[in-house]
């Protein structure tokens, strides 16, 4: 049977039979795991994770598919094209030294609303689930951290995709060739991404925010290679394989291969019906360029910063006037600015920079950032949704439930009526959004701003326009995304208090059934074998609390009646103890009349002897009458 390799360092995982999580001994990262129950399954998924560790998204992405192919209910393989989708390499930590995610390719679209992830959820356990939700929330948050960041970037006209060093850290010939085009290019007035010198100021941080937004916002993709190993690297095939897909998903942009020093058809596949240019050939860069033009439309005269419709003379002024009406910006002087660019549009009526002046000091703002910001300051107030249960099922179960005199439904209602509560502020957020929105296309100044913009200019509001519609949508996902995992969350919860509840309910209802036939058997006993009327009193109170239980309504009437016979019986016999104590003294006087009567000691007891004899007679009738009593006298 193949070995399972951690996702994460690749170490030979030890796994509990049935178990679908477990903890790698190498970087003690907790993880899931596929099911061991085929060769063939963990022979592809040894493939697929030497492939992902290798950051080769695109092939083992292919290997996932194969095995949801042939095993549709394989979560772990789901959960590997969710990995591939967004380019999950798992680095180490510098302060704690465990695996960590990175992303090396972020979307607009939510992990947690991933269709791939749904299914690795549906088909697993709740254990794995809990372990799947909590990665792709940790997921979730990267991808929404590089949005904020690439949502300020201005957007880009040109990306350049190239291997900037070879096997040995020496700078590629591809390197070279890039930056020829870059130069080239820039000088045509394009904003072009060429990581050499777009990323040289980004040490330190991650690339993914700043590629992710420069892949998004280019029309044109020019990818440079002088042989096939360098077109098919990881990272300039990371690079070309999304803007494939972005193109592939209807988005107007264009690649363009560009080779030297290498046969056309050895570059990779997907580039067969790609017109490509040899950079080998005279005159290639010009034919690159032109190409560029007639791709991004743009003509001579928007490349260049278009002149004032106003005499050279009062160029100077214009340009002087803006930069104070900025200034004033910084400093806060709100009206003396307004009458800076207020002077400008004098001169100069279609003045973009000015109109845009105007707005940030309407609104106080020092510039297009602290603008966007503004419009989006406003906080919602949370919404809070209650969970609770359906009341007729509940009242339903509590009433089958309760057990007359063991488990009342009011103690079950203390057991099993709970509520949890959750916020959501997604509805009042797009209502938030949507007046920022309002705001922003109604306001004159601004929108005059874009429609004079040119050259520089444009660019520039273009990029505002960019970046408010980015922060636009980041908030409304990223206010639908918290709601939604709120909302499941609290459902989660909710859920699982619902099963505590009922087990707890369901564990009292079977205890009071136990109790009330042990009382029942227990009554039952003292009845049968009673004698005294205390234990039949309790035996009745027993079988009164039971009510209709069984035979429990005849047993305590019997009870009722047994009580009643018992006491006379016990009270018989109180009364013959007393009566044998005054048996035993009216015998002594028996005794001594006889006595009397047979030995006179007197001459007072010879003469009275018939009131002797009367007294022994009154005496021995009163001692069978008491007699008479004794329970046992027949």
């Amino acid at each position: 049977m193949a070995v399972i390799k951690c996702k994460m360092c690749g170490g030979d995982l030890e796994i509990i039979e049935g178990s679908s999580v477990c903890e790698c001994t190498y970087c003690g990262t907790k993880q899931t795991v596929p099911s061991a129950d085929n060769e063939k399954k963990l022979t592809l998924f040894a493939r697929a994770g030497r492939l992902l560790r290798a950051c080769e998204f695109d092939k083992a992405s292919g290997v996932f598919e194969t095995i949801v192919a042939d095993f549709p209910e394989e979560a772990e393989a789901y959960w590997g094209l969710v990995l591939c989708k967004y380019g999950i390499e798992y680095v180490d930590d510098p302060t704690t030294g465990k695996k960590i995610p990175t992303c090396h390719r972020s979307s607009f679209d939510s992990v947690l609303d991933d269709a791939n992830f749904e299914q690795a959820c549906e088909n697993t356990d709740a254990v794995a689930r809990r372990v799947y939700r909590d990665e792709a929330r940790h997921i979730e948050e990267l991808r929404q951290a590089i949005l904020q960041v690439s949502g300020k970037e201005e957007p880009y006209d040109v990306f350049i995709s190239y291997k900037e060093t070879d096997g040995n850290g020496e700078r590629t010939l591809d390197s070279v060739i890039a930056q020829d085009i870059y130069k080239d290019l820039t000088g045509e007035g394009y904003r072009v991404f060429f990581s050499r010198i777009s990323l040289e100021d980004k040490l330190g941080t991650e690339y993914e925010p700043y590629i992710f937004a420069a892949l998004n916002s280019a029309k044109v993709m020019i990818v440079v290679g002088t042989d096939y190993e360098n077109f098919d690297s990881v990272w300039v095939k990371n690079e070309w394989s999304r803007f494939l897909k972005l193109i592939a998903a209807g988005q107007k942009k264009t690649l363009i291969p560009v080779f030297k020093n290498m046969d056309a058809y050895d570059m990779p596949k997907e580039f067969a019906k790609l017109a490509a240019l040899d950079m080998g050939k005279v005159g290639a860069m010009q034919d690159l360029v032109r190409g560029v033009d007639k791709l991004l439309e743009k003509k001579q005269e928007e490349k260049a910063i278009v002149q004032p419709a106003f005499s050279p003379s009062g160029g100077p002024n214009v340009t002087a006037l803006l930069e104070r009406g900025y200034m004033a910006l910084e400093d806060e002087e709100w009206d003396k600015s307004k009458e800076l660019f207020d002077q400008v549009l004098n001169m100069d009526a279609r003045n973009a920079d000015a109109y845009l002046g105007m707005t940030l000091a309407d609104a106080r703002c020092h510039d297009a950032d602290s603008f966007i910001r503004e419009l989006f300051s406003t906080i919602p107030n949370p919404e809070t949704i209650t969970l609770k249960r359906d009341r007729e099922k509940f009242d339903e179960m509590i009433r089958g439930m309760s057990v007359p005199g063991y488990l009342s439904q009011r103690e079950l209602e203390e057991i099993c009526d709970f509520t949890v509560e959750y916020s959501v502020i997604h509805t009042k957020q797009m209502e938030i959004l949507q007046d920022a929105k309002a705001r922003f296309d109604s306001d004159k100044n601004l929108m005059r701003a874009f429609r004079y913009a040119a050259g520089i200019s444009k660019q520039k509001m273009n990029a505002m326009r960019t970046a408010f519609e980015a922060h636009l949508g980041n908030l409304a996902a990223s206010t639908e995304q918290a709601d939604k995992e709120a909302e499941r969350e609290a459902k989660e919860r909710f859920e699982m208090l619902l099963a505590e509840s009922d087990q707890h309910a369901e564990e009292n209802y079977r205890a009071a059934l136990a109790k009330r036939e042990a009382d029942y058997q227990n009554a039952c006993m003292m009845m049968s074998a009673a004698e005294r009327p205390e234990v039949i009193d309790a035996a009745a109170a027993i079988l009164k609390k039971l009510g209709t239980y069984r035979d429990s309504a005849e047993k305590y009437e019997n009870a009722l009646v047994m009580a009643v016979a018992a006491k006379k019986e016990a009270q018989k016999a109180a009364d013959w103890e007393k009566d044998k104590e005054i048996i035993e003294r009216y015998q002594k006087k028996v005794d001594h009349l006889v006595n009397e009567l047979k030995h006179p000691s007197d001459m007072r007891a010879r003469l009275n002897r018939l009131s002797l004899e009367r007294d022994l007679k009154w005496y021995r009738t009163e001692i069978e009458r008491l007699k008479k009593g004794d329970p046992n006298h027949e």
